[in-house]
């Protein structure tokens, strides 16, 4: 693979991303598709579904990729995985599809996974282990799905769920380039030229939010990327703050706490947060920070949790 190619696909998918955002962004709130962000004084709204900028960075590169490599089934492939979890999320978004849709269904939307001719054997650090079939057709779609909501329930701050998979992207970058070579980044160059563009643009404070459409597209394709280079364990590593939150969700649902979505800002500019069950809250609601301190805190965490990935599950 030549470096010039990954690098041309990544700038088609973050050039086309950074010039649609903002035409976006006035056309959605125009149409009203926006929500309220609620760590920022008075009532600002903010348009949402911004996802679709994402879907069409990377749809862009796609069709330039068709014509600089000579095979591009298999990145199609992946890729058409993912854009089945952006549309998903899409309508999620418009008409929400209710709880047991969104638990069951992205299984089969990672089921495609399979037709990736996978390495069916999980290294699990001392020994290697042969699962064939129960890998392809059972492992590896539910690693995909639940990658996909890991990342799509670390979110609530304004370039939070966006800018932890960016840094997620670029370890699994490195720790792909290392197992597998240059080879494997061209199943990451569309998504991380899209998903750096859209973050400029949703860092604080953010001028679009993802929604659903965006955060389980990046979801997909982190997962998918670790699965496709047998990464699995690396990729338990690198998202531990994640899975960290998922089980505070548990705790929270288990202590029946109930349905609170967000904060209140201070009138000196910090966050105060219901609980510590969730890890946005746990620094807020032990310390005065403000929304920006609160999203570097968690960066630096999942920057930490990058760094053993690469240590310990490369």
């Amino acid at each position: 693979m030549d470096i010039l190619v990954l690098i041309i696909i990544f700038s088609i998918s973050f050039l086309m991303v950074f010039l649609l955002v903002p035409r976006f962004a006035r056309k959605l709130t125009e149409k009203g598709f926006v929500v309220r962000d609620y760590y920022k004084p008075g009532k600002r709204l903010v348009p949402t579904n911004g996802g679709l900028t994402i879907l069409f960075g990377v749809l862009g590169s796609l069709i330039i990729a068709q014509l600089l490599i000579n095979s591009v089934d298999r990145l199609l492939i992946f890729y058409f995985i993912v854009f089945t979890f952006a549309i998903f999320g899409l309508v999620d978004d418009l008409i929400d599809v209710g709880r047991i849709l969104k638990i069951v269904f992205p299984f089969f939307l990672a089921l495609p996974i399979a037709l990736l001719n996978l390495d069916t054997t999980l290294w699990i650090g001392f020994t290697e282990i042969e699962l064939g079939a129960f890998y392809t057709y059972l492992i590896a779609p539910i690693y995909v799905m639940v990658v996909t909501n890991l990342i799509n329930m670390h979110s609530g701050y304004n370039g939070l769920s966006s800018g932890l998979a960016f840094i997620l992207f670029i370890f699994v970058g490195i720790g792909a380039y290392i197992q597998n070579g240059i080879e494997s980044l061209i199943y990451l160059a569309p998504i991380l030229g899209a998903s750096m563009a859209f973050l400029y643009y949703n860092r604080y404070p953010s001028r679009i939010f993802e929604g659903n459409c965006g955060s389980l597209m990046l979801g997909s394709a982190l997962g998918g990327l670790i699965v496709l280079n047998n990464m699995e364990i690396f990729g338990v590593i690198i998202l531990i703050p994640h899975i960290i939150n998922f089980l505070m969700y548990v705790v929270w649902k288990i202590r029946k706490v109930g349905e609170i979505k967000f904060g209140k800002l201070r009138e000196d500019g910090t966050l105060e947060v219901p609980n510590p069950l969730t890890m946005k809250w746990i620094v807020p609601y032990y310390c005065r920070v403000t929304e920006p301190q609160a999203i570097l805190i968690l960066y630096l965490l999942t920057v930490v949790s990058g760094i053993f990935g690469l240590i310990i599950g490369v």
